[in-house]
């Protein structure tokens, strides 16, 4: 009686297919990671970061807004590195975001949506706090995700919305660059 054979049907085939399958996911993951860095901490390669033309974005989202939006012209040290426009609750939202001169985040909101929608849709569920003054305006504020700040107001029937994670005085000197805007 002979031993039975091993079957061989598929040959290479098989083997060829999962590798070339192994090679595409290996690709995929090395350029995913090259937009990605690890840095310590509070350090940041400002050279590295990516720059918007506010002046462009602002007037691109105007054409396409029912609502007034500003491009507030802030001085070199601040990096201005996004923008998008996005649906919230009762309307739509246009946001620029910027890095401060130490390295926070800051994000200006301008929308035409529901408070609580604009809230929620930057920070989830954040918690109130106590009003402040800047700008010659009253904000509303709240803590959110990570601890950021978040203040609120209405302005000319656009409303209003700065967060990030940049100490207060930044806050009013990007709320006074947008209060200047034409």
């Amino acid at each position: 009686m002979s031993s039975p054979q091993p079957d061989r049907t598929g040959g290479i085939r098989p083997f060829a297919v999962g590798t070339i399958v192994l090679a595409v996911i290996v690709l995929a993951l090395t350029g995913l990671t090259r937009a990605c860095s690890v840095s310590a901490p509070g350090t940041v390669d400002r050279g590295s970061v990516q720059r918007i033309d506010v002046a462009g974005v602002t007037a691109s989202a105007a054409s396409t807004l029912p609502f007034r939006v500003v491009g507030p012209q802030l001085p070199a040290d601040w990096i201005p590195q996004s923008s998008d426009i996005r649906d919230v609750a009762g309307g739509r939202a246009f946001r620029l975001g910027w890095l401060t001169p130490e390295n926070g985040f800051l994000r200006l909101v301008q929308s035409n949506g529901t408070e609580a929608g604009l809230v929620a849709s930057e920070q989830g569920d954040p918690r109130a706090g106590a009003p402040v003054s800047a700008g010659g305006l009253t904000w509303a504020t709240y803590r959110g995700q990570r601890d950021e700040a978040m203040w609120v107001t209405d302005v000319g029937g656009v409303r209003w919305l700065v967060t990030g994670s940049a100490p207060a005085n930044r806050f009013v000197q990007l709320i006074t660059a947008a209060r200047q805007s034409p």
